[in-house]
């Protein structure tokens, strides 16, 4: 019997006896501590509790700023709210003030889903990979249009004219900035910025404004008088409109519920109800190759001032 084993026996006999010499407690204590080291170290509370919280947390929905954040609110809440029961998954809604706000969300791949112009869903898609899921299945575009009565008839005769956009950061805008600065247009004009599109309308009807660039989505909720009273002298080719993207990080099978839930939404008529405020009671699967990428082709960092 060698030395370890024979001090391993008489502290075992000690323990028995409860008489402890200190060579024995030594070995005791050696022997605790090498048992502990070889059980597994749990992880701190705070760790814990913040992945506990990860897996629980609702997914951010980031919407663009088409209107006061108390309206945007009031018409995406029941659908986020509905959506959730459809799924089981939990949803919470970020609204912006500004649209540079907006933009440098979808630029840091906050959001888990975004409702953007098309032209943004070209710059999440390049700058996150952001995957678009639905879309309403109406094509858009985007008029430039003169009063009625006026004597324009061509692009070219709006050549050192004034000409009225919302904003810089408006799809209405970038778009047709981009069409007049083709080679075989190269249009030569001043611009201002409205604000809104009936300020723009406004502007033409005044004639504040020689022409001015309308989304037709916005013209086609003015009455008939006001539409009799402008004329359409260019326009944007379609394209598809607003989709909801999900950022990569998704899961697919997360990705699929949602697109299968509100697709199921569109198809019945309490859903439509919800769709309709947001304009996308006619609901289609979104594609980005077939929808988005050919606007690739437009400055769009460079017409909005991406994030400023």
């Amino acid at each position: 019997m060698n030395a370890t084993v024979r001090n391993e026996s008489r502290c075992v006999a000690a323990i028995a006896t409860h008489r402890l010499s200190t060579g024995c407690r030594l070995v005791l204590i050696l022997a605790a501590l090498l048992l502990m080291s070889m059980l597994p170290v749990p992880a701190p509370l705070g760790t814990v509790r913040a992945a506990a919280e990860a897996a629980d947390a609702p997914y951010v929905v980031a919407v663009v700023p088409r209107a006061p954040p108390v309206t945007m609110s009031k018409n995406w809440t029941p659908l986020l709210d509905r959506l959730s029961e459809d799924t089981g998954l939990r949803f919470r809604l970020r609204l912006f003030d500004r649209m540079a706000e907006f933009e440098r969300e979808i630029w840091s791949g906050k959001p888990d889903l975004i409702f953007a112009s098309p032209v943004q869903t070209v710059v999440a898609r390049e700058s996150q990979g952001y995957i678009p899921l639905v879309r309403d299945s109406r094509p858009v575009n985007i008029g430039l249009f003169v009063r009625a009565d006026s004597p324009v008839r061509s692009l070219d005769q709006l050549t050192d004219k004034k000409i009225s956009f919302v904003g810089n950061k408006n799809i209405c805008s970038v778009y047709i900035q981009h069409e007049l600065a083709l080679p075989d247009k190269k249009l030569n004009y001043a611009q201002e910025y409205a604000g809104s599109s009936r300020n723009v309308i406004l502007n033409v009807l005044l004639g504040k404004a020689d022409a001015g660039a309308i989304f037709s989505p916005e013209m086609e909720r003015e009455t008939d008088e006001t539409r009799q009273q402008l004329r359409q002298v260019i326009s944007t080719p379609n394209f598809a409109p607003h989709p909801l993207s999900a950022h990569p990080r998704l899961d697919p099978a997360v990705r699929a519920k949602i697109r299968k839930a509100l697709l199921a939404l569109a198809a019945s008529p309490d859903g439509v109800e919800l769709l309709k405020p947001l304009r996308l009671e006619k609901l289609t699967e979104a594609d980005y190759d077939r929808d988005y990428r050919h606007l690739e082709a437009i400055d769009i960092k460079g017409l909005t001032r991406w994030g400023e």
